[in-house]
């Protein structure tokens, strides 16, 4: 005891020597507290900023692009709607504010030529019911008839909103669009970077920012749609289960393989899988008319900001190294180009069977 309390005297002293040796500015309460109610307006708005950009740049990849998603595809409605629970609790009381909005969703984009705005739907309009259904009160009830809402949609079924605009009842129906099932998520992180999980694609704040412009935008979604829409999601988590099954076995027998043969399953063909999903995802770009001729720079500019993807190696082995993916990116801009020029369909090109061994003399099938 006696040695822990010497211990215990000694390292306050110590930490008494690295205090800070100037006043710290006394602050008043309330000034912090607006500050921070600003600070999240500011917060919501950027945010709010970056979601509408990412839906504006999605939608044309997962409505004109649909038929090269096979048959994952539901529909949409080519509108984005809002209320005070958008940005979650803690900015509540912020985009209230900042969109006038609280429980009732309210229409915050209209796209271009999209069954929203030929139904004559309008940014601004308040959603009151859905198909007759309305909601009374509480994030609850509003939450299901939202659900409900979306649910409508990417059924494609006739959708009738009643929406309140300046005050006035107007009834709205609207017939969704054949579309990709696969939505666009923003991730809150600052680092570099998109997914997909075989559902959504989820493209982070640091992305965003990165990119120079709406194609290198549409080039880095197009990119996680094609692993969605090819299924490389769904084979390396059924080559991962085959992996684990070695890994079993080898338990069974008393050897820990630590998942090695799960895991290096998993892994397998993981550049093949990028390198098509550069592939169809600029034919994607292509089909929904997003200029092509910048999108092999993005690769130069991500070997400025990740030097170790030049090699290919370290945590970026499982993918192409960027000069291959520059490189294949310009040829298959000329492959395209050639299909435009000719009428050409704008189909990804599939592999050449191999040609059958030829039958041993005598040989019956």
């Amino acid at each position: 005891m006696r040695f822990l309390r010497v211990f215990c005297y000694i390292t306050l002293v110590l930490l008494s020597a690295c205090a800070p040796t100037t006043q710290r500015i006394a602050v008043d309460s309330a000034r912090v507290e607006e500050e921070a109610r600003k600070q999240r307006e500011i917060a919501v708005e950027d945010i709010h900023a970056d979601r509408m950009r990412l839906y504006k740049v999605t939608y044309p990849l997962i409505t004109k692009a649909h038929a090269l998603c096979g048959d994952k595809t539901d529909h949409i409605l080519g509108a984005v709607f809002i209320n005070r629970m958008a940005f979650g609790k803690e900015f509540r009381e912020a985009t209230s504010k900042v969109f006038d909005v609280q429980d009732a969703p309210k229409v915050a984009l209209v796209m271009p030529d999209s069954p929203a705005e030929r139904a004559g739907l309008r940014v601004g309009d308040v959603v009151s019911a859905v198909n007759g259904i309305s909601a009374k009160s509480g994030d609850e009830e509003w939450a299901e008839l939202i659900r409900k809402m979306n649910e409508s949609i990417e059924a494609g079924t006739l959708t009738t909103l009643e929406v309140r605009r300046a005050g006035a009842p107007i009834s709205v129906t609207v017939e969704p669009q054949r579309s990709c099932a696969f939505r666009s998520f923003l991730a809150n992180q600052d680092v570099i970077n998109a997914a997909a999980d075989g559902k959504k694609i989820l493209v982070t704040r640091g992305m965003m920012r990165f990119v120079r412009d709406d194609s290198e935008l549409a080039l880095v979604i197009g990119h996680e749609l094609a692993h969605n829409a090819m299924g490389h999601i769904d084979a390396k988590r059924g080559n991962f289960a085959l992996g684990t099954i070695l890994d079993v076995l080898a338990a069974a027998y008393g050897v820990n393989t630590q998942g090695m043969f799960g895991n290096a399953a998993a892994s397998a063909y993981s550049q093949d899988f990028e390198a098509e999903a550069d592939y169809v995802g600029l034919y994607m770009m292509a089909t929904a008319g997003f200029e092509l001729n910048n999108a092999p720079q993005f690769w130069r500019r991500m070997a400025v900001a990740h030097p170790s993807s030049i090699r290919g190696g370290g945590m970026m082995a499982s993918h192409p190294a960027s000069p291959e993916r520059f490189v294949s990116l310009e040829e298959a801009i000329k492959e395209i180009r050639t299909k435009q020029a000719s009428g050409a369909p704008l189909q990804p090109e599939l592999k050449k069977a191999e040609p059958a061994e030829p039958m041993p003399s005598g040989a019956t099938p």
